[in-house]
C-alpha cells in the first residue's frame, strides 16, 4: 500500500514546506494561517494557524511516515477529497530540519510540544497553547548539505513562499492569510466574502476590473475569472488553477483550452490573466501523479477540454470581447509549377551567404512589387526578392541598437509619473531590484502597499509608458534573466521592431521603397531580421536560365 501513495521527496525547498503546511492548515479548517520566515526560509520558518489542531495522541505520531495518510485501500486513492493525503510532509520536513510542534483541540486543557532534530524526538511535553497547531523549522537540510547547496538565493525563496502563498489567497477568500519575512510584513490578506473583492486585494484593482466572470456547468463545474484581451501578460505566471479546490501547476488539456479559446482574441505569444476554479467527482481525478501534488490526472480529458473552452468563450461572447478573425493571407498570391518549387528544393534560389557585402548601392533597378510584399529589383547578373517587413524590421532594428552606447539608456521624465498597483510577488521583485530597473531605464518609488511610482522611462521603448511591458520586465528580472544589458534588450528591441515595421500587405510608395532598399545596403545588407528570418532572396541570371532549361 505505502508503495502506491509514495511519490518520492515531497520537501525540496522552503515553498514546498509552506504548500505542504498551507494544505494542512485548510484541512483543519483553519480561517486564519500566519506565515513567519528567515532568510528566504532556509534558517527559519514558522506556519500557524487556527485550525482544529491534533489531539495528543496524534501529535505523537504524526511526524511519522504516513501516520496521518488518509488513504486507507488502494481504491481511496480515487476518492480524495483533502488536500493532504499521503502523510509524507511532516516526516520529510522533520526528517531534514529542526522542527518543533505545538498543537491543541477546542477539547483538551492543554496542548502538547514536541521537538525532532533530523527525525528524531527530541522532546516531548505539555505545554499551554491555542486551538489550533503551530510549526517551526530551523536550518532546514543541516544534515543533508548537498540538498542544501541547491537552494537559491534568499531573493528566489522568498518569491517562491510569496506566490504559493497567493495562490491559494487567490481561492480561499474566508481565510485569512498573512506572511512576515524578517519581521516585515510581505503580505496580509484579509476574509473577504466575495471572490472579485480578495481577487482585487491581491492583484489590485486595475486588474480586477478588467476581469470576466467565468459561471458554467455542464459535464464540469466550472468558475473564476478571466482578463479581457486587452489585459495580457508574456507568459503563464498569472494563471492560476484550481481543481476542487487544490492549486494545479500543470495541465495540459487546461491550459490548452484556455489558450485556444482566446487564440482570435489576443496577439501572439500574450496569455489571459487566469483564475478557473473546476470542480470534478473524486472518482474521476488521480492527483498521486507528482510529489508536490501539482499535477493532475483527470478522465475524460476530451470533455474536460470542450467544458474549459466553452466556458471562457461563451463569457467572451456575453461581453461582446469575441473579435472575428480577419481572413488568412496568404504568403504568395501565385501558384508556381512544379519546377520552380523543385528549384527551391534543389537550392538553386537561395544561395547561402551570411550577407552580401558592399560598401555603397550597386546599379539597382526596382521593378516593382509582389503581394505588397516583396520588392523586386534587378542588380548587374542577379534578380532579388526583398522581404519589406523583414527589411524595415532590420533597419529599426539597427536604429534602436546604436541608441544603445556604452551600456547607458536614455531615459526620459514622465509628465505623469505613472502609480502602479502590483502583485505582492511584483512588488517583492521591484522592491528588491530598484537598482536594476533604474540601469534599465525605469526610476521607481515606493508608493504604498503593493504600489509604486515610475518616474522614468527608457526613451528606446517609445514616449508613451506601456504597463505591460513594466509588468513583463519584472517576469524576466524574477527570472533571472538579467544577465547583460544589451542582451536584455534584445529581444524587447526586436519586437518593436517588429510591431513597428510596415507590414506584408501594406501599401508603400516608389520612394519609400527606394529609401528601405538604400538603407539595407548602406547597412552591409545583413541576410536576416533579429528573428532570423531572410531579408533577401537572390538568383543570378545564370541560374534563372538553369531553371527554364536555356542552359545545362
Amino acid at each position: 500500500m505505502i508503495n502506491k501513495i509514495a511519490a518520492g521527496e515531497v520537501i525540496e525547498r522552503p515553498a514546498s514546506i509552506v504548500k505542504e503546511l498551507i494544505e494542512n492548515s485548510i484541512d483543519a479548517n483553519a480561517s486564519s494561517i500566519f506565515i513567519e520566515a528567515k532568510e528566504g526560509g532556509k534558517s527559519y520558518l514558522k506556519i500557524s494557524d487556527n485550525g482544529k489542531g491534533m489531539n495528543k495522541v496524534d501529535a505523537k505520531i504524526c511526524w511519522h511516515r504516513h501516520s496521518t495518510s488518509k488513504i486507507k485501500n488502494s481504491t481511496d486513492l480515487f476518492s480524495i477529497n483533502t488536500l493532504g493525503f499521503r502523510g509524507e510532509a511532516l516526516a520529510s520536513i522533520a526528517s531534514v530540519s529542526d522542527m518543533t510542534i505545538i498543537t491543541k483541540t477546542e477539547s483538551e486543557i492543554s496542548g502538547i510540544k514536541i521537538n525532532i532534530l533530523g527525525g528524531k524526538e527530541i522532546l516531548n511535553e505539555t505545554t499551554a497553547a491555542k486551538t489550533g497547531t503551530n510549526i517551526e523549522i530551523k536550518n532546514l537540510f543541516f544534515n543533508t548539505p548537498a540538498r542544501k547547496k541547491y537552494l537559491k538565493t534568499i531573493e528566489t525563496e522568498l518569491n517562491q513562499i510569496t506566490d504559493i502563498i497567493t495562490r491559494y489567497a487567490l481561492i480561499y477568500p474566508k481565510i485569512h492569510f498573512k506572511f512576515k519575512h524578517e519581521n516585515k510584513e510581505i503580505l496580509n490578506f484579509p476574509v473577504f466574502k466575495d471572490n472579485l473583492s480578495n481577487i482585487s486585494s491581491i492583484y489590485g484593482k486595475d486588474i480586477a476590473k478588467n476581469l470576466i466572470k467565468i459561471d458554467y456547468s455542464n459535464i464540469f463545474k466550472i468558475k473564476g475569472y478571466v482578463s479581457k484581451p486587452s489585459l495580457s501578460r508574456s507568459n503563464r505566471s498569472m494563471q492560476s488553477i484550481y481543481v476542487n479546490n487544490r492549486y494545479i501547476k500543470k495541465n495540459t488539456t487546461i491550459s490548452s483550452a484556455i489558450e485556444d479559446a482566446f487564440h482570435s482574441s489576443m496577439m501572439v505569444n500574450r496569455h489571459p490573466i487566469t483564475i478557473l476554479s473546476i470542480d470534478v467527482d473524486s472518482n474521476k481525478t488521480d492527483v498521486n501523479v507528482h510529489p508536490q501534488k501539482a499535477e493532475i490526472r483527470i478522465q475524460n480529458e476530451k470533455d474536460l477540454y470542450k467544458d474549459v473552452y466553452d466556458a471562457i468563450r461563451n463569457s467572451l461572447e456575453n461581453e461582446d470581447l469575441i473579435v472575428k478573425p480577419l481572413l488568412e493571407k496568404k504568403v504568395f498570391d501565385y501558384n508556381f509549377d512544379d519546377g520552380f518549387v523543385d528549384a527551391t528544393k534543389q537550392k538553386l534560389l537561395i544561395k547561402e551567404e551570411n550577407s552580401i557585402q558592399t560598401s555603397k548601392q550597386p546599379d539597382m533597378k526596382i521593378l516593382g512589387i509582389i503581394k505588397k510584399t516583396y520588392i523586386v529589383a534587378e542588380i548587374p547578373g542577379n534578380i532579388i526578392l526583398i522581404d519589406q517587413h523583414a527589411a524595415a524590421e532590420r533597419i529599426l532594428y539597427e536604429n534602436y541598437t546604436n541608441e544603445l552606447k556604452n551600456n547607458e539608456v536614455i531615459t526620459q521624465e514622465l509628465l505623469d509619473p505613472a502609480i502602479l498597483e502590483l502583485t505582492p510577488k511584483q512588488f517583492l521583485v521591484c522592491k528588491n531590484n530598484i537598482e536594476n530597473l533604474g540601469q534599465l531605464g525605469f526610476i521607481t518609488e515606493e508608493f504604498g502597499t503593493n504600489t509604486v511610482i515610475v518616474r522614468t522611462i527608457p526613451i528606446i521603448l517609445g514616449r508613451q509608458f506601456d504597463k505591460s511591458l513594466f509588468f513583463d520586465f519584472l517576469l524576466e528580472i524574477d527570472k533571472g534573466k538579467l544577465n547583460s544589458l544589451h542582451l536584455y534588450y534584445h529581444e524587447r528591441i526586436a519586437r518593436m521592431s517588429c510591431r513597428n515595421a510596415i507590414k506584408a500587405g501594406d501599401t508603400i510608395e516608389l520612394p519609400q521603397i527606394k529609401k528601405y532598399v538604400q538603407e539595407i545596403f548602406s547597412k552591409g545588407f545583413p541576410s536576416t531580421c533579429p528573428h532570423g528570418r531572410p531579408i533577401v532572396i537572390k538568383w543570378s541570371f545564370y541560374d534563372l536560365e538553369k531553371m527554364f532549361k536555356r542552359v545545362v
